[in-house]
């Protein structure tokens, strides 16, 4: 067998080394948005899957930064209220989770004004992603002008353009996988969880956590949602903490 996938290969030693020879921070991500766009515009992930992720964070006593989409708040206040009364981080995914590949500059600087307007009006929002995790870096003076101080929308997994430098730029933050790697059988997902370097930063949306698995989606956004997801994500939680890992607020990342 491969030595990088044996567990006592030289790549299963460097990921048992990686968890205990440095602090790891994990950031623990959702975007709070429409159900899977662009092939669902349904709000079931609000209404039945929000609850469900609210009351786990609770229990593990975990701070989780939400990027929130402009329309999401502005027809769900009470979702929003929820999640900052319970000291979690609001953050912008722009207004219609539209991507920013398709907008032309000021298009792209109303529809983060806008929902900024919006936002800001429940806590103060100071970290950005954008849908899809595809931003334009010609854009990046935008989020300067907008006083964010983190831009999470790149991702490891994804190719990425040079990143652009301006001043007072915000301090760029990778997601390290997709979500769906989140709802592998435990064997594959721990494995691969296992390799990632600090930081680590996590994604999953709300309707994640609720079945749809019948839904004419992609095949990786509609498996083992709804409680298996849950159940999941538990335990990714749980084994990042067993190994101390430190969970932060994407706001926290401003600086490093």
């Amino acid at each position: 067998m491969d030595g990088s996938l044996h567990p006592g290969g030289e790549m299963g030693r460097r990921a048992v080394n990686a968890w205990t020879a440095e602090p790891l921070e994990v950031f623990l991500t959702v975007d709070l948005e429409p159900d899977c766009p662009p092939y669902l515009w349904t709000w079931r992930g609000v209404t039945e899957g929000m609850p469900r992720l609210l009351d786990l964070f609770a229990r593990a006593g975990i701070p989780v930064t939400f990027f929130t989409t402009g329309q999401t708040a502005a027809l769900y206040p009470a979702c929003i209220a929820r999640l900052v009364a319970d000291g979690h981080e609001l953050a912008c995914h722009g207004y219609s989770h539209r991507s920013f590949r398709t907008m032309g500059w000021r298009e792209a600087q109303e529809e983060i004004a806008s929902t900024n307007d919006i936002l800001r009006r429940f806590a103060s929002v100071t970290s950005f992603r954008a849908p899809y995790l595809a931003f334009p870096e010609d854009f990046l003076e935008l989020l300067v002008g907008q006083g964010f101080t983190v831009d999470a929308s790149r991702a490891l997994y994804k190719p990425m353009e040079p990143p652009a430098t301006c001043a007072g730029a915000p301090a760029r933050l990778s997601a390290s996988v997709t979500s769906s790697v989140l709802r592998l059988p435990a064997p594959v997902r721990d494995r691969w969880l296992g390799r990632l370097r600090s930081p680590v930063t996590l994604f999953v949306h709300p309707w994640e956590f609720v079945d749809l698995t019948r839904s004419p989606i992609r095949l990786d956004c509609r498996f083992r949602t709804g409680e298996p997801a849950l159940a999941c994500l538990g335990a990714v939680i749980n084994l990042f903490k067993t190994r101390g890992a430190a969970f932060k607020l994407v706001r926290e990342f401003a600086g490093q």
